[in-house]
């Protein structure tokens, strides 16, 4: 069964794996470490410090600085209403700034976003989640993603209405055998490719190539460029995957 991502839980409780929360923990000590070697100042801990008090290890909310048990969403909608509020300036800079930190973070472990925010230096999403680069999807998941879009493509049925039209599923798991290694050609590709550069995957792709079919697929979509005769709804699976595939979306592309 696809593992579909967790719905945010009454109270913005975490809702992310130990293992990625621990992930994300080390990587923010890291870049804190590495900021306290290049400074020669003592290590700031207010960001481990923020983890840890959404984690539950008490003290003061770390925007608001609102005492008592953790309370994860009120803690982000404040910081939302905050940045909605605050035209930027060079004195308000340094607290938008840690107002949008607090803010990913928070999101990120209650299940409201799918994209863990970094600190360090080299990181990348994926090294979080057990993805790849800025893939945050495990191999795992991207493949069990692509079996379930072959289901409904094969099969023609589409529960609660998931897709935007025919040949939705076929353009979702032709993006997801692609990105996972099942397939060479990129999901754009089509045999009448005048002047279309749709170069067959060497390996992997990386995010240089998903960025060209990201590109392409807008362009089909727009009617600005047509890449062959796929579907509307084709272009938009793609694209539905590739947004998956980032933690841009927090909706399966396939269900």
């Amino acid at each position: 069964m696809t593992t579909v991502p967790p719905v945010p839980p009454a109270g913005g409780a975490v809702a992310r794996p130990a293992w990625q929360v621990a992930a994300l923990r080390a990587n923010a000590e890291r870049a804190v470490a590495a900021m306290a070697a290049r400074t020669g100042r003592p290590p700031d801990t207010e960001l481990t410090g923020a983890i840890d008090w959404a984690l539950g290890a008490g003290g003061t909310a770390p925007f608001t600085g609102t005492p008592g048990p953790a309370d994860l969403a009120a803690e982000a909608a404040a910081c939302s209403r905050y940045l909605r509020s605050t035209p930027y300036s060079e004195q308000a800079a340094p607290t938008i700034s840690w107002a949008r930190q607090i803010q990913a973070l928070l999101e990120w472990l209650t299940g409201a976003s799918d994209r863990p925010p970094t600190y360090g230096a080299g990181t990348q999403p994926g090294d979080i989640t057990g993805g790849r680069g800025l893939i945050v999807r495990t191999p795992a998941e991207v493949g069990d993603m692509a079996a379930l879009a072959r289901t409904r493509r094969d099969s023609g049925t589409d529960p609660e209405g998931w897709a935007s039209g025919p040949g939705w599923y076929a353009g979702v798991a032709a993006a997801l055998e692609w990105v996972g290694g099942q397939r060479a050609d990129p999901p754009m590709s089509h045999p009448d490719a005048h002047g279309c550069s749709h170069p067959v995957s060497a390996g992997l792709p990386e995010h240089r190539e998903i960025a060209r079919v990201r590109g392409q697929a807008e362009e089909h979509l727009q009617r600005e460029f047509q890449h062959g005769s796929h579907s509307p709804a084709y272009a938009d699976g793609v694209l539905a995957s590739i947004r998956w595939l980032y933690g841009e979306s927090t909706k399966p592309p396939a269900r």
